[in-house]
């Protein structure tokens, strides 16, 4: 089956009309809590091509903020090698040519910042690229929120629901019925997580590749820039950690 990526506000709709929930200011938290929860799943189907502008200065260069895979880096056009690990995780967009001097390693962080340390001193802004992956995002006109787009299948938006839940009642709000102390998983929104993310990992992951060549024509085709800005236009394009 092919999925189409929908937004994933849907979920909060769901919530919202199952639960009673007296925290209202959960709605604002939840495109994060979406992301988190799509991280943990590994949903790299949901996952888009992006090129950053990065700036050296003293050796060093933070990674894009919102990178879920990072790919490569280039400088003045041409592929730096990194040189902390052996294998190579090459974009094609970066080009074939390697540049001879410059090399760089990368340090990232637990929770996914990060950032490269580069063998030249400094570079002006757009002359080093990340090649990265980032979740495609939309900005919803309501909310005035940046919402994941995710596939449009029910296990994955269940596992979600969970996620949500788990994360309302983790800041220590209550939810009738619910007990993260419970052993039964359909009342205790942690132990419900951890299943209905496997299954809905198994799920996604069915995709042959033919479904994902589909779906990554969609990506390029309906999806909006992360990075359009507030003009009222939209730009409709597409966008490892090891």
């Amino acid at each position: 089956m092919i999925y189409e990526l929908i937004n994933s506000k849907i979920c909060v709709g769901r919530v919202l009309d199952r639960y009673s929930i007296d925290y209202s200011g959960w709605i604002n938290r939840a495109p994060n809590w979406i992301s988190d929860a799509l991280s943990e799943m590994n949903m790299y189907n949901s996952l888009m091509d992006k090129t950053v502008n990065g700036e050296v200065a003293n050796y060093k260069c933070p990674i894009p903020d919102g990178t879920v895979k990072f790919e490569g880096v280039s400088y003045l056009g041409y592929r730096l090698d990194r040189n902390d690990t052996i294998n190579q995780h090459d974009n094609t967009k970066m080009g074939e040519l390697v540049h001879d001097e410059y090399s760089y390693s990368l340090s990232i962080n637990d929770d996914g910042s990060g950032f490269i340390t580069t063998t030249f001193e400094e570079c002006d802004d757009g002359e080093l690229k990340f090649y990265i992956k980032k979740l495609p995002v939309i900005l919803d006109a309501n909310t005035n929120l940046y919402w994941a787009m995710i596939p449009n299948n029910v296990n994955v938006m269940i596992a979600i629901d969970w996620y949500l839940l788990k994360s309302i009642m983790y800041r220590g709000h209550n939810i009738p019925g619910m007990s993260l102390t419970s052993p039964n998983r359909f009342n205790n929104p942690a132990l419900a997580w951890e299943h209905f993310s496997r299954i809905a990992k198994i799920r996604v992951r069915a995709l042959d590749k033919d479904d994902r060549h589909e779906i990554s024509k969609l990506k390029r085709t309906l999806l909006v820039d992360y990075n359009y800005h507030s003009s009222g236009e939209f730009n409709f394009k597409s966008y490892n950690n090891d």
